[in-house]
């Protein structure tokens, strides 16, 4: 601490410290996430020996400085590197009257109480006690969770084909439609021969080529239901395969696995003129799904998983009657 007073500060106020080429690169991005810890941090004055009185952010979570301006300073006559205890007097405020910024800081701090003790500074609330997870809950600006999230991020996933869904979510990959719109592509229709204009929605999964694919995958993960446009799968996944029991985690590596190998061949086709039949590519999603199911510890034995393990051709070794709530799967 006094290290960083005499070296960094250099016995000025954190807070008034100058952001200048010297700073290593370590310390000017503390002095720069000032902007957002101030909104984090609650000063309590009591008997002014801590705190700076021109710099620090005491009155109403702000600084003098930055609410009256550097003049504040010279009206008073006080030197700028004081304390606030050099304003209080036997437990009271006691400010110069020689300017009107003055006048209207004593009117201020008179609400301010003025406790027995030493000055302490709160974290987000008084009382409040720093950590690491709420410093980078407040520093780190936050969006509201996606409701696809859980169909994209889900555990034991495949990292590449969850990124490839992603994109697919974003609406994300160049499709023949946009390169067309830009003059990229002298056609828009779809690679896979039949006739229709290639678009998010049509190559996931209306293409009869990829809904063929779609359809005998979820055929495999005992989903009845018909294959159609990425807005309808993209609403049915997000409402029906939320959880990570073993059916809906089977489907969601199955659908990115899907959108994953279909997004590849499409690209095979179109740049480097080689062709696989569907069931070449189920083939390959097959292979990676069930290669990431031999890693699972213990699925629960009951008819439904039973069923899937039948149609993917899974050890059954894998199925355990009981429910290790730890690691294993289990139908909620």
């Amino acid at each position: 601490m006094n290290c960083c007073l005499a070296v960094l500060l250099k016995d000025c106020s954190f807070w008034a410290a100058p952001v200048t080429k010297a700073c290593s690169w370590s310390w000017r991005n503390i002095l720069l996430t000032r902007r957002y810890l101030i909104q984090s941090v609650l000063y309590e004055v009591r008997d002014g020996n801590s705190f700076s009185l021109w710099h620090d952010p005491w009155v109403l979570g702000d600084s003098i400085v930055n609410r009256f301006g550097e003049r504040v300073i010279y009206d008073s006559g006080i030197l700028r590197n004081t304390l606030t205890s050099s304003v209080i007097r036997e437990g009271r405020w006691e400010w110069p009257t020689t300017s009107c910024d003055l006048l209207e800081l004593n009117n201020i701090t008179v609400a301010i109480p003025l406790p027995a003790g030493r000055d302490k500074v709160h974290w987000m609330k008084k009382g409040g006690i720093f950590s690491l997870p709420q410093a980078w809950l407040s520093l780190v600006p936050h969006s509201p969770v996606a409701s696809w999230a859980k169909v994209v991020w889900f555990p034991k996933r495949i990292p590449k084909h969850s990124f490839c869904l992603w994109l697919t979510f974003f609406n994300g990959h160049k499709t023949l439609d946009k390169l067309h719109s830009i003059g990229v592509s002298h056609s828009d229709t779809c690679i896979f021969g039949c006739g229709q204009r290639e678009t998010i929605n049509h190559l996931f999964f209306s293409c009869p080529f990829i809904a063929s694919i779609w359809n005998h995958l979820l055929t495999l993960c005992e989903h009845n239901r018909g294959s159609g446009g990425w807005d309808m799968v993209s609403a049915w996944s997000i409402q029906k395969l939320q959880g990570n029991s073993f059916k809906p985690w089977i489907t969601k590596l199955s659908l990115a696995a899907a959108v994953y190998h279909c997004w590849v061949q499409r690209n095979n086709r179109l740049f480097r003129n080689s062709f696989c039949n569907s069931e070449s590519v189920i083939q390959l999603i097959v292979s990676d799904v069930v290669g990431k199911c031999r890693g699972l510890d213990r699925v629960v034995d009951n008819q439904l998983n039973s069923g899937i393990f039948h149609n993917w051709n899974l050890p059954s070794s894998l199925l355990s009657a009981g429910v290790d709530t730890g690691r294993s799967w289990s139908m909620s």
